[in-house]
């Protein structure tokens, strides 16, 4: 990859994985025309005056980003969306500069321009995108509060704070997903644990490009975790690990979304940066009102998004559970059976289909209960792919592992034509037969809409050929460590919504047969590879 002109350290320090990482980037990783105009302004101009009028040059050089600029600067101002209202209407790049300031627009302007450049459909790369932005708003009331004297880059060092997680996410999705769940199943992930997958960590990538693109060193600076020391402002690097940490505990997909954890957490900040604890508790509703204009702009309904992280941090905290319960531990089966009942209570925001899911897999929770049929794992399978069917879904299939485990073949199916469904279904787990055996061999989850890349890439492989669906959703069956085999349903007509509830809500009813599986072997004492007999 070719660095461009003015790239003041291209790679240097890079491990060689790293490096080929940033080669797989590509484009990505260069530096984006606004940037480049927006570094060129700090050098051309002498004064503020003329720094104001060649930023809003910049900014009208791209339609899309102008107008961003402008509804974000409406909403800050009490127009959101330029609605009519009594308020004064800003109308152009200029006036919002000399109303908000040459830094913030700068500082937004910039971010827009980036994160347009990165911003991808899927939902862990929106997730921590919608993170960062909460995380640089937190920075920003801070400061605040602190009383520091740069807002404005406490800010921006806050929104690229994970700079290098949402590359790894944008480009190496499923290798990603499947770190995501580990550390999720097994425990909250601590900086650096990422490199026994990625063979190098977020920050190391995420500093390179910082460095790449010319941004401010204290950005770069703050993207390492502030361990005592640092060789700039000690306030900046607190504040910044402050707000990460913060936002993490509050929203991260791997926290435990506990009071009494977020409070300790705040109290030993609160210590560090000399504020009181209810000083910066009180920020959340300023940072959430700050953040929410930025997220509206990236078509994020807040309130909802809320709703999703706590239902998602329910689910990683009853995957820790069962996994350090085992199947075996009657209290860790009750525990997890307990809070399963509170995650599937009814919602009055569930669509059609997440309500659907939903009654689905209570009823198998239910049934789970029920000593006498939890282990009944015909009537547990029958129920999964009647769920599937009710939800939505034409067809599908679920496939039993061969007792040598060098293949996964289809043993019951449902829909249109499943009897040839099941017949066809023969799937090796090796990376080396194509991406579905790959996603089976390292455990992954897959809801896949066949458009854009992901059509080419699944488009490849000889299951997906054959069936030829215009989706689909893979989901392995595994009981400790042992791939038992698998769920795959598809659609070849219609479109099923695929919200991160509704992915949820079918993992659970994938979670619940793994259960029977688990108990029948356990009642048995037979062989798990027996278990779908």
């Amino acid at each position: 990859m070719t660095a461009p002109v003015g790239d003041p350290m291209p790679h240097d320090g890079l491990s060689p994985e790293a490096e080929a990482f940033m080669r797989t980037v590509g484009a990505a990783s260069n530096l984006p025309m606004f940037v480049q105009n927006v570094r060129a302004i700090g050098q051309m101009a002498s004064n503020l005056e003329s720094r104001m009028a060649l930023l809003e040059k910049a900014i009208m050089q791209d339609v899309a980003l102008a107008a961003k600029v402008l509804k974000i600067a409406n909403a800050m101002t009490g127009t959101p969306g330029g609605d009519a209202s009594n308020r004064q209407q800003i109308t152009s790049v200029k006036q919002a500069i000399m109303l908000l300031g040459y830094d913030r627009v700068h500082y937004l302007s910039s971010a827009t321009s980036v994160f347009g450049q990165l911003e991808q459909d899927a939902p862990a790369v929106r997730d921590l995108l919608v993170e960062s932005v909460i995380t640089a708003n937190h920075g920003l009331q801070l400061s605040l509060a602190a009383g520091w004297a740069k807002p404005e880059l406490a800010y921006l060092c806050g929104l690229f704070r994970r700079l290098g997680e949402v590359l790894v996410a944008c480009y190496r999705p499923q290798q990603y997903l499947t770190w995501l769940e580990r550390s999720q199943r097994e425990k909250s992930p601590r900086e650096g644990d990422e490199a026994a997958v990625f063979s190098f960590t977020f920050e190391e990538v995420g500093v390179a490009l910082a460095r790449r693109w010319g941004m401010p060193p204290d950005v770069a600076r703050t993207m390492r975790p502030y361990r005592g020391l640092s060789d700039g402002d000690h306030t900046l690097h607190l504040i910044t690990q402050c707000s990460a940490e913060v936002t993490r505990a509050q929203f991260g997909a791997g926290s435990s979304d506990n009071e009494e954890a977020l409070a300790a957490l705040r109290a030993d900040w609160a210590h560090r940066l000399s504020l009181s604890i209810q000083e910066i508790a009180d920020l959340q509703e300023a940072v959430m009102q700050e953040a929410g204009p930025t997220l509206r702009a990236m078509r994020v309904d807040v309130d909802s998004w809320v709703r999703e992280r706590r239902d998602v941090q329910a689910a990683a905290r009853i995957r820790r559970e069962q996994h350090a319960a085992g199947a075996g531990d009657s209290n860790g089966e009750a525990a997890t059976l307990a809070r399963l009942g509170e995650e599937l209570q009814s919602r009055d925001d569930d669509t059609v289909t997440e309500a659907r899911v939903r009654a689905a897999v209570r009823a198998l929770v239910e049934r789970r209960r029920d000593a006498t049929v939890a282990n009944d794992v015909g009537l547990v399978t029958q129920a999964t792919l009647r769920a599937a069917h009710e939800t939505g879904f034409e067809r599908g299939v679920l496939g039993i592992s061969t007792e040598d485990f060098k293949f996964v073949r289809g043993r019951v199916g449902f829909g249109n034509g499943s009897p040839e469904l099941v017949r066809n279904f023969v799937v090796r787990p090796s990376a080396a037969v194509g991406p579905v055996g790959a996603a089976l061999q390292s455990r992954t989850d897959l809801f896949v809409q066949l458009m854009g890349a992901d059509a080419k890439l699944y488009g490849r492989d000889r299951l997906i050929r054959e069936f030829n669906p215009s989706q689909f959703v893979l989901l392995p069956l595994v009981l400790e460590d042992r791939l038992l085999g698998c769920l795959y349903f598809d659609s070849v007509h219609e479109s099923i919504e695929a919200t991160d509830t509704a992915r949820r809500l079918m993992q659970h009813l994938r979670d619940q047969l793994v259960a029977a599986f688990a108990r029948h072997r356990a009642a048995a004492s037979g062989p798990t590879e027996g278990a779908g007999d």
